[in-house]
């Protein structure tokens, strides 16, 4: 029986690790991973030496915008699940005008 769970496991672990890759990257070398509506954030996932930093940042801001936020906050970068990537989250949010 222990041998049909750690197969069964096997299996499901590269079939997600199939699925998770299949995500489109974009031009700049990154992938919009995940959405949080509510909180007005994006996940990203890189690897961190073939990153297009500006491309990323504009992107993230362009997203923003098409959301009526003026401002992106990063949020810290976290070794990713994928070995050799790197993810982080960035938060849409308004300017503070006095």
């Amino acid at each position: 029986m222990s041998y049909n769970k750690a197969l069964w496991a096997g299996i499901a672990f590269s079939v997600s690790t199939l699925v998770v890759g299949c995500a489109k990257q974009q031009t700049g070398g990154f992938t919009e991973i995940d959405h949080d509506k509510v909180a007005h954030t994006y996940q990203f996932r890189y690897q961190p030496r073939q990153l297009d930093r500006a491309a990323l940042n504009a992107y993230i801001t362009q997203r923003c915008v098409q959301q009526g936020f003026d401002k992106v906050d990063p949020l810290p970068e976290e070794a990713g699940t994928l070995p050799g990537y790197t993810t982080r989250w960035f938060q849409c949010n308004y300017k503070v005008k006095s």
